[in-house]
């Protein structure tokens, strides 16, 4: 019989491997410590297994995703998307201040994703 999710075991090797944008690692690296050390620690997760389950991530549409981080009043939000393979590209983020995520900010991360040819 097939392990439940909840019982299966963490992988040991890397599924997926995370590589940033500049201007995603420029805005990771600007966020409040406690915040970067979530979204990272979210990065890892996505490495290690694969993908993110609701809240921490999200699937947006046109092949874009968001890791999701609220913490002291705000959300924080880093775009994400699935190469071939192994590759997952962190492409930009933004501190969210509407309930709707802004057309400009998904225009922005398309627009990062057909620069490196996605």
């Amino acid at each position: 019989m097939p392990k439940k999710r909840s019982e299966q075991t963490e992988p040991t090797q890397p599924r997926k491997h995370v590589f940033y944008t500049s201007q995603a690692r420029e805005f990771i690296d600007a966020l409040p410590v406690d915040v970067h050390d979530e979204v990272i620690a979210y990065f890892r997760t996505l490495e290690m297994q694969g993908f993110l389950e609701f809240p921490a991530g999200r699937k947006l549409d046109r092949g874009l995703f968001e890791v999701r981080v609220a913490m002291d009043g705000n959300a924080y939000r880093v775009f994400y998307c699935y190469d071939t393979g192994i590759a997952v590209w962190a492409l930009s983020g933004f501190v969210k201040k509407t309930q709707q995520t802004p057309l400009r900010e998904i225009a922005k991360a398309l627009k990062i994703k057909r620069s490196i040819g996605l």
